[in-house]
């Protein structure tokens, strides 16, 4: 038995111990320390990348700004809506204009039963104006009166749109005859305030 090891072996053997406790030490004091330089360097590159888009945004910024101001002045669409000052005045032009409408078809068959304002229940950024219409009038005649509110400035908008054919009964000769009256038509016309 021999209690001092070989002389060959021993330097492999040290080596390898210098190695294992090289590898120790690094796992022990400093594996922690090479992570967290890994994740602060990839958090970097991240945020690196992230600055650059934020500085092209920034970089667009005053051109932005002045479409912006364009837009703003710009009164392409200053005509689609009701010049009126308050929802009064604006309902009471929108019952004119349809009445102009419905006088310029020069039909007798078309006349306005009646129409009430309506205030909107929910506030928007442009006031609505909502007029409720009921009209009787001959389906031809109601096409081009709808035609000619949905292409007129300022933009009139019909919704909530109910037509009734009433049918009369006439008794002739012993025989009875339906009649076809005039439509019964139903609608909403809305414009908005500026």
């Amino acid at each position: 038995m021999q209690l001092i090891p070989d002389q060959k072996s021993s330097k492999t053997t040290a080596i390898m111990l210098f190695v294992i406790a090289v590898i120790l030490v690094y796992l022990l004091c400093f594996h922690w320390f090479v992570q967290r330089h890994r994740e602060y360097n990839s958090e970097l590159s991240g945020l690196t990348e992230q600055l650059g888009r934020f500085q092209s945004v920034a970089g667009k910024r005053e051109a932005l700004q002045t479409k912006l101001a364009e837009l703003k002045n710009s009164q392409e669409d200053a005509t689609l809506f009701l010049e009126q000052p308050g929802f009064d005045e604006a309902a009471a032009d929108i019952a004119s204009r349809l009445r102009t409408m419905v006088q310029d078809q020069g039909n007798s068959d078309c006349q306005i039963v009646s129409n009430q304002s309506v205030r909107p229940r929910v506030q928007e950024r442009f006031e609505k104006v909502t007029v409720n219409v009921r009209m009787r009038c001959g389906a031809e005649s109601f096409m081009q009166i709808l035609y000619e509110m949905e292409t007129a400035t300022p933009l009139m908008l019909v919704d909530d749109l109910n037509i009734i054919q009433p049918r009369t009964r006439r008794r002739r000769a012993g025989v009875d005859v339906e009649l076809a009256g005039a439509l019964d038509i139903r609608f909403n016309v809305s414009g908005y305030l500026k």
